[in-house]
């Protein structure tokens, strides 16, 4: 976007505007105080301006939401990271439903109808969708909530856990 349009110099302006015969010293600097409260706005916008547009290169994908993190909390290591929060993937031969009533598919390894679990079922679902890893150092965990509840997508959820 074009930054011209936003240089304004409003006390070259406030001159333009004046008449002639009114451009002397005593009425430029009484203008000048006059416009101080319009400047000082115009400076707020601009700080506001640069932050918004910092927000909008920055998305909820994973990669742009830890880039912008890692700029944000940790710009020098870039330790911060986020990961499924699922650690193993489920592998189904067949579900329940596909077991047959007259002859049994489910067969034990122990025999005696014990079953060795390769997984626990808490280890192949989480009620978070994603974690968020950060290192053990002064980040204030509040704001780092605020801009990843700012940039994800409402219906995720998330950890943050410290490693």
């Amino acid at each position: 976007m074009d930054d011209k349009l936003f240089n304004i110099n409003f006390k070259r302006l406030a001159q333009w505007w004046l008449f002639t015969f009114w451009r002397t010293q005593s009425v430029l600097n009484l203008i000048w105080v006059l416009i101080f409260e319009i400047e000082t706005l115009y400076i707020e916008f601009l700080k506001a301006r640069k932050q918004n547009l910092i927000k909008m290169n920055f998305n909820y994908q994973k990669f742009s939401l830890q880039k912008h993190l890692n700029n944000s909390f940790d710009p020098l290591e870039r330790r911060i990271r986020i990961v499924k929060a699922v650690l193993y993937e489920g592998t189904f031969l067949y579900t329940e439903a596909e077991d047959d009533q007259y002859y049994s598919k489910t067969q034990w390894v122990n025999g005696d109808e014990k079953p060795l679990y390769l997984r626990t079922e808490s280890e192949l679902y989480s009620e978070y969708d994603f974690k968020v890893e950060i290192p053990d150092t002064a980040i204030n965990e509040d704001q780092l909530r605020a801009e990843i509840d700012f940039y994800k997508l409402p219906s995720k959820r998330y950890i943050i856990t410290i490693t």
